[in-house]
């Protein structure tokens, strides 16, 4: 039995670089169609699931274009050696700087990286049956309502129902800080931090307070 050495490997990889690669153009349209559809498919699991205020289009564009990047390179240095260790090495020159707002996005990044190297070496079936599975789990994530929600809730009220007020509205909410309060010449400003999940608190079980003149709720929360 023989044992290819590295240096078999070595030189069958600079001789197919000499020679030029042997995959047909139908292979080519095959994996970069599938990269495509993949890609299509992840940006629109990106947008369903998205939970950010403004949503960035260009990050969605920059995830199908990945899927096909990667294929591209994939299908060049597969098999190749020589070409895989020059890629290394460029890919260890270049830099990114674009700053990630939030943690999920580096999810979608693998997830379209993973698919364009399944599709670049022909693994159709990993990107499609692995693509589902990781779109069912980020859809029924978004379904799970696990993240709190922060809210300013600020209520100007009479100066003899402060003690009712504070206590009607930790009652509205499971955690309540009162931040700050301001005393004016007809009423008290009064200003909640409350976290709850879900829904938050409505104006009108505010404005149902025996003393309350005016309430505000105010969702500030930062995402994205």
């Amino acid at each position: 039995m023989n044992q290819i050495s590295f240096t078999d490997i070595l030189n069958a990889s600079t001789q197919s670089l000499s020679s030029g690669g042997s995959i047909t153009i139908a292979a080519i349209i095959i994996s970069m169609s599938a990269s495509l559809i993949c890609g299509l498919a992840i940006a629109m699991v990106y947008r369903q699931a998205y939970e950010g205020i403004l949503f960035q289009k260009s990050f969605a564009v920059t995830i199908v274009l990945m899927c096909l990047v990667t294929s591209m390179v994939i299908m060049v240095i597969s098999g190749n050696l020589v070409l895989s260790l020059g890629m290394v090495g460029a890919l260890s020159i270049v830099r990114f700087r674009a700053a990630i707002k939030d943690p999920i996005d580096i999810v979608y990044i693998f997830w379209s990286v993973g698919v364009g190297i399944a599709n670049g070496v022909a693994y159709f079936s990993v990107s499609f049956i692995g693509s589902l599975f990781i779109a069912i789990c980020l859809l029924a994530a978004k379904k799970i309502n696990s993240r709190p929600v922060p809210n300013l809730v600020i209520v100007n009220c009479n100066t003899e129902e402060v003690d009712n007020v504070v206590s009607k509205i930790n009652m509205l909410s499971k955690k309540v800080v009162l931040r700050s309060r301001t005393d004016k010449q007809d009423n008290i400003e009064l200003v909640f931090e409350t976290m709850s999940f879900g829904n938050s608190i409505s104006l009108n079980e505010i404005s149902s307070i025996s003393g309350v003149q005016q309430s505000r709720v105010i969702n500030y929360s930062a995402n994205n």
